[in-house]
């Protein structure tokens, strides 16, 4: 058989598979062939994977090839904390564990801000009806560093306390515990603190029981501040030096800077630090250094970019891990993979341009755009996240702000997101209310159908996607048992008449009159209740779940001109994978 007997591809496919199994410029000990003994590699990494992916080119040869990554674990840290101001409505009630546990926590808080005299010591603070005990629990992801926040839950330890709603949680050390029997808890090391305000969801049923959410239960957005880096590791399946020194300059060699990403700790151990432009975005970090090819010759890196891109033509190959593959060679691929921009497949143009366009071609963003705006695209919502990650702000935040006129409402949820990472300076951002209770609201100009989203998770957020044009349309009322406001117009009203009330359900301000405008309401509602000189109020000091109860309501009858949204967790983050199209879609992109 002579070489004009095979084809373009199958010629670089031989080529690379000749040259991955000489030992040019790495360890033999990587492909197996020392004696060093190896490890065995746990379930769930790359051996486990799709008889496809192990078929493929992707894998071979790269750092995912000879390693798995150990911390992708969440670490689940607990404590006792007290919720106070709850207007009576908390507990005297708390075991005494928990109670002494308590004591210290408060005395602390004290002693950190001499500043401020108590009203009330300790004890005295935990007897009150104003405040209830609470199990601290909360996750800390994979990856976060040091000061960044997650949430956190709390449950009230009594069955007497009638709600933690509109309550604060007190600043509480959080550690790992270890259960030594159901009587009997060793804590660890402080890895996490805890405060901010008890959000309790208000559209779960009141009388569901058992719910992780409810009248004694609830979520402390962003309420968690990490304390110790999470350092994730890379664990060599060979126990070798050589093969760490050089997974270790591989890694530093593309993510190089002042900064050293990865540190070898031990024959097959390499501690990883996440790069500053990779916080937030771990996953797509780590996916990035399994894909890197261990070898810095440029003949070996050639042939494999070759086999890769004919192997991204093929309909059954594992096209996520495949151009991957691609961004972890480096900007080489580009003449190989831009031919490919043009492909009718849908799965290959969306692919090669996404390497592309992560890679820095100008070429690639024209290709991830059209199918962000194709709506039968099966990459639409992965190439709008694209964008909101591309280092193109300009041609990106047109396209998003296109897209904010979508007619449907996830996609304009979606682009207003992207949009919020490209280019805040098209979007009005106002803090709304003091520091320690108070959330962001976002006016995003828009002509498109007007749309509302509410943040559940990290951050305290409402967004106002065509805010300037959000109205309150009479005949209206919004009056609901156990709330502190009550807003009415009549048919052809021009105002809105507002009555705050207490727990009690006694008029506390007088009814007074405001605009229809929906921003201004919410901005009014939430602020500070402070009065200026005049002797009118800055705001009523509403807490964040009551406004979006408010504002979900009035959505639903129709009283407000736009469509609520609720933050819900993706398929993608339920999975905690991508998702891939199935078949063989065909488009003219």
């Amino acid at each position: 058989m002579t070489p004009s007997m095979f084809n373009k591809h199958s010629w670089s496919c031989l080529v690379y598979l000749l040259i991955v199994t000489l030992p040019m410029g790495c360890d033999p000990n990587i492909w197996g062939l020392g004696k060093e003994k190896a490890t065995t590699r746990p379930s769930g990494t790359i051996d486990e994977s799709s008889p496809i992916l192990r078929q493929s080119l992707a894998l071979k040869g790269t750092i995912g090839e000879v390693t798995y990554v150990q911390g992708l674990r969440g670490m689940h840290v607990r404590g006792a904390g007290l919720v106070r101001g709850l207007s009576g409505k908390g507990s005297r009630k708390c075991p005494s564990s928990i109670r002494n546990e308590l004591i210290r926590e408060i005395r602390k808080t004290y002693s950190a801000n001499p500043d401020i005299t108590p009203s009330m010591t300790a004890e005295q603070l935990i007897d009150s009806l104003d405040t209830a005990a609470v199990q601290v629990e909360g996750v800390i992801p994979f990856g976060l560093s040091k000061g960044q926040r997650f949430d956190i839950f709390v449950r009230s330890v009594g069955q007497e306390v009638q709600t933690i709603a509109g309550g604060y949680l007190m600043q509480c050390d959080l550690k790992i515990i270890k259960e030594v029997s159901p009587e009997e808890v060793i804590p660890g090391k402080i890895h996490a603190r805890a405060c901010g305000p008890v959000f309790i969801n208000p559209f779960a049923p009141t009388e569901q029981k058992g719910s992780p959410i409810g009248h004694q239960a609830g979520t402390v957005i962003g309420g968690g501040v990490n304390l110790v880096d999470r350092r994730l590791n890379l664990v060599s399946i060979i126990e070798s030096y050589a093969t760490v020194r050089q997974i270790v300059e591989t890694i530093n060699r593309r993510f190089g800077g002042k900064k050293t990403i990865a540190n070898a700790v031990s024959p097959n151990n390499i501690e990883l630090e996440v790069p500053p432009e990779f916080v937030n975005r771990e996953k797509r970090f780590l996916s990035l250094i399994t894909h890197l090819p261990l070898t810095s010759s440029q003949m070996q890196l050639e042939a494999r970019a070759n086999a890769l891109a004919g192997e991204l033509t093929r309909y059954d190959s594992p096209h996520e891990h495949i151009g991957t593959a691609l961004e972890g060679i480096g900007t080489s691929v580009l003449p190989m993979i831009q031919r490919l921009y043009t492909d009718p497949r849908r799965e290959v143009n969306y692919y090669a341009s996404r390497t592309g366009l992560r890679l820095g071609d100008d070429l690639a963003i024209d290709v991830i755009i059209r199918h962000a705006q194709d709506q039968r695209s099966p990459f639409r919502l992965q190439a709008i996240n694209e964008l909101a990650d591309c280092g193109m702000p300009g041609r990106a935040g047109r396209a998003l702000r296109e897209l904010l006129k979508d007619p449907d409402a996830p996609i304009r949820v979606l682009a207003y997101k992207a949009l919020r990472k490209v280019d805040r300076s098209s979007m009005l951002i106002i803090p709304v209310g003091k520091e320690s209770r108070n959330f962001t609201l976002d006016i995003v100009l828009s002509e498109g159908p007007a749309t509302i989203y509410a943040y559940r998770t990290q951050y305290r957020r409402i967004a106002l996607i065509g805010g300037d044009r959000l109205v309150f349309q009479p005949p209206l009322l919004y009056s609901e048992v156990g709330k502190p406001v009550t807003l009415s117009a009549g048919a052809g009203d021009k105002l809105l008449t507002v009555i705050r009330k207490n727990d009690a359900g006694n008029i506390i301000v007088k009814p007074f009159k405001v605009p229809l405008s929906v921003t201004d309401l919410i901005r009014f509602m939430g602020a500070d209740p402070i009065k200026r000189s005049n002797g009118s109020l800055k705001g009523l000091g509403i807490d964040y779940t009551i406004i979006l109860d408010m504002l979900y309501r009035l959505c639903e009858k129709g009283a407000i001109n736009a469509d609520f949204r609720w933050e819900e967790p993706s398929v993608e983050e339920l999975l905690g994978r991508p998702l891939e199209p199935t078949g063989r879609p065909e488009s003219e992109l």
